[in-house]
């Protein structure tokens, strides 16, 4: 297994340190470690870890919950995407992740450059002291009322006669229903990349979809990872699901918490509302099929096994089951005013059993009023055997491989909330295959497990002479 993944342990694990102060409450519940090499455990501080040396759920488990802390870490202001050493964990401010830059940062209308990473493009349509907040990352946009933006939805769309029908069904699904939360309220999403990635489109020209068309002809897309000319990290791709928070729950402490601009719930000037984290994925490349990892606030939905046992409150989920016969999923119903029902139907890993009780304890020791005790690990996906995506002879236009991973059904039910009922293979790399560059043809070339390089739009044609 070792030598499989010899590629991943050169990576090694870079970390920034921080010493850390704890305030003095009950004692953390057992938990032996990570196992491998050095059965270290995550700790409450700011350090990326690319892997751990232990190849089972339960390592990169551990290893993604420690790049959860470091992605969720307050960032220095004015550095994007690096963690401020001297802030404490849930302090006030913008994240690591919420300063990346987001699908609608990167490819702009008109296939335009972007620019470097510290400039942002905020739309034209806000006002100058909102789009100075956009800029800093403490004023997120939401636009996806669905999983998948709409321009990689309908780029997916032109592909279908070309994809395997039942992993066209699973995104399209993914990417159509909205879920509404109990008040009415729909779930808003959002994906962003880290610099790495980011420089990776940029100095390729990635950004703009012809260039993408002509780089996929002689060259495979393939997203950077350990140290290389790109960063010092590797690539790192965020997803995140986001509800409009009540009064109460903002008071709750429950929810880590931002300012969202929220396109049409203001016509003449959008208005910022409070958001609250319910769901997260983060995908990792490396040479071969990558790491996948998915989290989630713990109230969002009981688990279906146990209904019985379900008093809430939930995010999406109102006992007793309405209707009467419960369904696994019932949509919002406005004429009834009726809630939305959401249920988990896959359990969360058998590994996060025994390491979610403990690092939300750590983090509750660390400080008692963090919201980030109140998140979990779901799943985990990895492969067991490795390819290297960048030896296919481009252009790529078959489905990349699959691997081998220990877990064929990894869901989220707030991410992937329509299609918790598998079929045999049902996950991040089932799915993130199929992801194509951003081309109207027939048979388009892979993107490298990522489908954000299908919102990328062509320039515009030159002025006639």
């Amino acid at each position: 297994m070792a030598a499989r993944h010899g590629a991943l342990i050169a990576f090694g694990a870079l970390a920034f340190a921080i010493a850390a102060t704890p305030a003095q409450s009950q004692p953390l519940p057992p938990f032996s470690g990570c196992g491998g090499i050095n059965p270290t455990k995550p700790t409450i501080t700011p350090t990326f870890q690319v892997s751990n040396g232990e190849f089972t759920n339960l390592g990169f488990e551990c290893q993604m919950w420690q790049n959860f802390i470091y992605v969720n870490w307050p960032v220095v202001p004015g550095q994007r995407g690096v963690p401020n050493k001297n802030a404490k964990f849930s302090a006030p401010g913008p994240t690591v992740w919420e300063t990346y830059k987001t699908i609608d940062q990167v490819f702009l209308p008109g296939a335009a450059n972007p620019g470097p990473w510290d400039t942002v493009k905020p739309p034209s349509t806000l006002a100058a002291s909102l789009a100075a907040r956009v800029s800093s990352g403490s004023l997120r946009v939401l636009k996806m009322d669905s999983k998948v933006s709409r321009p990689v939805l309908a780029n997916i769309a032109r592909q279908a006669a070309t994809m395997d029908p039942e992993v066209l069904n699973s995104i399209t699904q993914a990417a159509g229903g909205t879920l509404y939360d109990l008040n009415g309220n729909p779930v808003y999403y959002e994906v962003a990349m880290n610099r790495d990635e980011y420089e990776y489109i940029t100095q390729n020209g990635l950004y703009d979809a012809s260039t993408q068309a002509t780089f996929a002809q002689t060259s495979d897309i393939v997203l950077p990872s350990g140290q290389t000319k790109y960063g010092q990290y590797g690539a790192l791709e965020v997803k995140a699901a986001w509800k409009i928070l009540t009064p109460a729950e903002i008071k709750s402490g429950r929810f880590h918490a931002v300012q969202a601009l929220i396109p049409g719930t203001s016509a003449m000037a959008p208005q910022p509302v409070t958001v609250g984290l319910v769901g997260f994925h983060m995908y990792l490349p490396n040479i071969g099929q990558g790491v996948w990892a998915t989290f989630a606030q713990v109230d969002n939905a009981p688990l279906q096994s146990e209904l019985n046992k379900a008093k809430g409150p939930f995010n999406f989920y109102k006992p007793p089951c309405w209707p009467p016969t419960c369904a696994i999923v019932v949509p919002y119903n406005v004429e009834n005013a009726n809630p939305g029902q959401v249920v988990q139907i896959q359990p969360d890993d058998p590994s996060a059993a025994q390491l979610n009780p403990y690092m939300q304890a750590l983090i509750r020791q660390y400080d008692p009023k963090s919201p980030w005790q109140y998140y979990k690990i779901v799943n985990i996906q990895w492969s067991e055997t490795t390819t290297d995506i960048g030896k296919i002879p481009p252009p790529s236009i078959k489905p990349l491989p699959y691997g081998k991973p220990p877990n064929d059904i990894v869901l989220n039910a707030v991410l992937e909330t329509f299609i918790q009922q598998p079929p045999p293979k049902n996950s991040c790399l089932a799915c993130h295959r199929t992801a194509t560059i951003a081309s109207s043809a027939q048979n388009p070339p892979m993107s490298a497990y990522s489908f954000v390089f299908g919102a990328a739009q062509t320039p515009p044609p030159p002025p006639p002479k």
